[in-house]
């Protein structure tokens, strides 16, 4: 039985997922401020489940069932599911202010839309306000949940999960935020996802905490994002646990100030199977956190351990590794990162072809931390800014790979600096 260890507490289950059932009993995720299953047990005089707007069981048919309460739904009202398994052909929306989706519990209420044929999502929203809450969306043809550009979008005590590992056929993303403000993802547990399980882009303001993702190629992903707070999550048995990147050619750029910590990022070794030709797909497996052109992010009081590749990669959009762009405003580096008060344990014991070249072909294990070596060279230092710090990692070994010129090093006492800390939560 694996142990989820964190500076803050220690969760005795292998998987989030079973948590919900083992260690609750409820059927609801660990420490869930409110008991999903209770909110849908008692009824009121009318005749509802107490606190509920409108109730719907499983039936012949739960897609015009579930669509038509959403359709029907007022402005901040909540529409409950009762438990079991409701049956999908086709993309649920929801395009009302304030509405609160529902389950009996997240391993209760079952949104199964393996027979989806229609819809590039299994549930798509596009109104404010939105909470969706004590349910598990299974085997959607493409992304579990997306939110495109909304505010206040909450995902709490649920999964995502595709039952296929590793296949292609899977969704690309499982919980999907995209260009939103304000992003709360709790509790929340995401499976098989051929791209990110859990992702969030172009997005600010944003809180991903006491999740877990497993079985995808990047685990979390926080893309293009600004004041991001990723704490206490699981990311394991992915290719990559923890992505914070930022790309060319996207609306919203130069995503930054990402405060990750008391996460356990371990045993990311999958092996890649996102779709050729995606950034993803060039992510080598092994790796328990990248930064990729992102600056002045904060990464403390994690634990990384046993990934074949790298502990923490900090790397440039370097065109020999990644396609070419045509984006003037687009910055390639990753800056002034604060990487601290870590512990690793066990990492680049088995490093990918990709690693060993960037590291000269070194013997492993491979070092725990890596940096490219590159910045900025049209901007001076002052006082360390443009550094990637290193603080108090314990043990930790270090290597500056000079792929932007210079020679190669493994003096961590050149990188031994501090940046200021970012807030707990995003402002």
């Amino acid at each position: 039985m694996a142990l989820l260890r964190f500076p803050h507490g220690l969760v005795g289950c292998v998987t989030l997922a079973a948590a919900l059932a083992a260690c609750n009993g409820n059927g609801d995720a660990t420490g869930s401020e409110s008991d999903g299953e209770s909110e849908s047990a008692g009824t009121d005089t009318g005749g509802l489940p107490e606190g509920c707007d409108a109730f719907i069981e499983p039936s012949d048919d739960d897609q015009t069932a579930v669509q038509g309460a959403l359709i029907d739904a007022a402005e901040g009202a909540t529409v409950c599911l009762g438990a079991g398994t409701f049956h999908f052909n086709t993309e649920v929306t929801i395009t009302k202010t304030g509405v609160t989706l529902r389950g009996a519990g997240a391993t209760e209420t079952i949104l199964d839309f393996s027979m989806q044929d229609l819809g590039a999502n299994g549930v798509l929203i596009t109104a404010d306000d939105v909470i969706i809450e004590h349910l598990q969306v299974l085997d959607s043809a493409g992304d579990g949940i997306r939110a495109n550009d909304v505010l206040n979008i909450t995902f709490r005590d649920m999964g995502v999960e595709w039952t296929a590992d590793a296949s292609l056929d899977n969704g690309a993303y499982g919980l999907y935020p995209v260009g939103c403000t304000g992003v709360t993802i709790q509790r929340a547990w995401v499976k098989g996802a051929r791209d990110a399980g859990v992702y969030v882009g172009q997005s600010t303001k944003i809180l991903v905490e006491d999740s877990e993702a497993y079985g995808n190629v990047a685990g979390i992903e926080i893309e293009n994002s600004t004041d991001a707070t990723v704490r206490n999550n699981h990311a394991h048995d992915n290719t990559a646990g923890l992505l914070i990147f930022n790309l060319p050619g996207l609306p919203v750029k130069d995503g930054k100030r990402t405060n990750a910590y008391g996460n356990n990022l371990e045993n990311n070794n999958l092996a890649n199977f996102a779709e050729k030709g995606t950034i993803v797909a060039e992510v080598p497996y092994g790796i328990g956190l990248l930064i990729l052109a992102s600056d002045g992010n904060e990464i403390h009081d994690n634990m990384i351990s046993n990934n074949e590749s790298l502990g923490v990669a900090l790397v440039s959009y370097n065109t020999n590794l990644f396609e070419p762009y045509d984006d003037p405003d687009f910055d390639p580096y990753a800056q002034g990162n604060f990487i601290h008060d870590n512990a690793f344990d066990g990492n680049g014991t088995n490093p990918d072809l990709l690693i060993l070249a960037i590291s000269g072909n070194m013997d492993p294990p491979m070092p725990d931390i890596v940096d490219d070596g590159c910045s900025d060279p049209a901007l001076m230092n002052v006082d360390n800014a443009l550094t990637n710090c290193l603080s108090n990692n314990g043990a930790a070994t270090f290597y500056m790979a000079a792929m932007c010129g210079g020679s190669p090093s493994d003096d961590i006492n050149a990188v031994t600096c501090t940046h200021a800390n970012l807030p707990d939560l995003p402002e």
